[in-house]
């Protein structure tokens, strides 16, 4: 399980471009084959928004510590960690060859791209996971569409912290849901 998770999460760094967000559907992917669920998914992207430090290392040690414990927490997490250490000294040592270089910019901006598309995918995926948790026949979680308006709606028009929402939103989740 350790060496799985640990190949998993390397390759999840060297392949995972475009910031945090856009790893997103990476880590779910071989998050599924360990056996991580939407809901679980879900719980490590407001996770995010609540524990401090890069997004790829959190998700990392979330995933790695519920299905090796502490030790693939661990694991998880110094595997997603190495090709930073391969690519930054490699980048430092040789930047000035790389910024003048059309073919490389040009890669680099179709990958930003696809990075909009892979995390706009993500929040599709939890979206529908949420609002039609049995399925798009089994009904609509109004407390979940509740919730989802509310917090926009606070975001857009007076802009509040997206951090307090994610803990407001939770809070309301947890009393709805666990103290019926």
């Amino acid at each position: 399980m350790l060496l799985r998770l640990f190949l998993s999460f390397l390759k999840i760094g060297f392949l995972g471009f475009g910031g945090g967000y856009a790893m997103l559907p990476l880590i779910l992917q071989e998050g599924e084959k360990f056996g991580l669920t939407l809901r679980q998914f879900a719980d490590l992207n407001a996770l995010d928004f609540l524990v401090p430090g890069p997004i790829a290392i959190n998700s990392a040690t979330y995933v790695g510590q519920l299905f090796g414990g502490f030790i693939g927490g661990l694991v998880a997490s110094l595997a997603v960690t190495v090709p930073s250490f391969i690519f930054v000294p490699l980048f430092l040592r040789y930047e000035e060859t790389l910024q003048g270089n059309i073919y490389l910019n040009g890669l680099l901006e179709a990958m930003k791209n696809a990075s909009v598309g892979l995390i706009l995918a993500v929040a599709f995926t939890l979206a529908a996971e949420t609002i039609f948790p049995n399925g798009f026949t089994g009904g609509i979680s109004w407390l979940t569409l509740g919730i989802l308006a509310v917090t926009l709606l606070f975001h857009l028009k007076w802009d509040v912290n997206p951090i307090f929402l994610t803990v407001a939103a939770g809070v309301v989740g947890y009393v709805a849901y666990y103290l019926q």
